[in-house]
């Protein structure tokens, strides 16, 4: 019997269309999404509807925090089929469909981070025992296995695997051009939305240093807080250095701005602009606080492919982007690094191998009666010791 892939997200985004798009070459009409609209701007901006995806209601946010996303109890799922969801713990329609997935005989796979920016402890801890309820626990990087590993919450008979969360690359490689510090001007690249997550206003206020005077700022973002960081820009005598350009998922217009910037800062919570940022190979600057960031912090390697600072802190910030953006030898060293990174993994090529070994397993712990195979937390799917 051929099992049905059936996907549950929240939305969207622009960026996971190519993911999903390779997920149903392999396929076909055995795997739908169901999906809610877009709530993120120009990341939700799209042509046309793909043919794997099915639409749901719009998300509703109910008393006390927890939401509902309508349509998602008609979803027609029986015994062999696999549930892939979107492990988001106040997502109560998610819950119900899984309790009622077990039921039905279906496997089920707990996609989501071990914990996020916004993560607090009794969140973590809800979030854990929910994962358990699932066959297998799908994290974002390889990262969050190890630390999951180390909390024991689940049965030993959960299987962990992750998909080192990444971007299509596939264009980038044909438009990046090869990084040579030296031959580049001292600007900053910014990629995200500008909100209170990013804390463009630190990045803003370390521009405004001495040390930096002459270095450029590249924002290529929107957001509610923009008009905001646009008139402290003002206020900090840097407008004229920082160029504006909005939000775009085109991915030409980006690289002719990333191509000549000569790192990448981004300042608060950072998630995948910085695998996107890597993929130029521009060198990035972080903050050091790696629980206060989003699970693609895991592609970040302090003093291999980048630098970090004292988080909130916008003079160690103006200082380490100093002490880094002049050293031409440095900065290229990191760059190589950067690229051999976004290759290795944390691309979409990567994801979709690792997804299609989720499935594999699966379906042959259903033909076979059985749990999970063992493997290792750097690669094949696991299950704890």
């Amino acid at each position: 019997m051929t099992s049905r892939i059936i996907i549950i997200q929240p939305e969207v985004p622009a960026y996971r269309i190519s993911f999903f798009d390779r997920l149903y070459s392999v396929y076909g009409n055995r795997m739908s999404v169901y999906a809610s609209p877009g709530t993120l701007g120009a990341l939700s901006s799209r042509s046309a509807q793909p043919v794997w995806e099915n639409p749901l209601g719009a998300i509703k946010r109910l008393p006390p925090g927890v939401e509902w996303q309508p349509g998602i109890g008609s979803i027609e799922m029986s015994r062999g089929d696999i549930l892939v969801m979107a492990g988001m713990p106040r997502a109560l329609s998610n819950i119900l469909l899984l309790l009622k997935a077990r039921l039905k005989g279906v496997k089920t796979v707990w996609w989501a981070h071990y914990r996020s920016s916004t993560s607090k402890s009794w969140r973590v801890s809800l979030r854990l025992k929910l994962l358990c309820l699932a066959d297998l626990a799908l994290f974002y990087t390889d990262e969050e296995i190890l630390h999951f590993r180390q909390r024991r919450v689940c049965d030993p008979s959960l299987a962990i695997d992750a998909l080192n969360n990444g971007i299509d690359n596939s264009v980038i490689r044909s438009i990046r051009v090869p990084y040579e510090a030296r031959r580049r001007e001292p600007r900053i690249l910014f990629i995200g939305r500008l909100t209170k997550k990013s804390a463009l206003d630190v990045l803003l206020k370390a521009v405004s240093q001495p040390v930096l005077k002459g270095v450029l700022l590249d924002v290529i973002g929107d957001g509610e807080r923009r008009e905001t960081f646009e008139r402290y820009a003002e206020a900090l005598g840097i407008r004229e250095r920082v160029n504006w350009h909005g939000a775009t998922t085109d991915e030409t217009a980006i690289a002719n701005i990333a191509n000549s910037c000569r790192i990448f800062v981004y300042p608060g919570a950072v998630g995948l602009s910085i695998v996107h940022a890597l993929n130029y190979g521009l060198p990035v600057v972080v903050h050091d606080d790696r629980w206060l960031h989003m699970p693609e912090i895991a592609a970040f390697s302090d003093g291999e492919n980048g630098l970090s600072f004292a988080r909130g802190d916008s003079k160690s910030l103006s200082d380490t982007i100093f002490n880094i953006i002049h050293d031409s030898d440095r900065l290229d060293a990191m760059s190589r690094v950067a690229i051999t990174t976004t290759e290795e993994s944390f691309n979409i090529d990567d994801m979709v191998s690792r997804f299609n070994r989720v499935i594999r397993a699966l379906e042959n712990q259903r033909k076979k009666g059985g749990v999970l195979p063992n493997g290792h937390a750097s690669g094949s799917v696991e299950r704890k010791q």
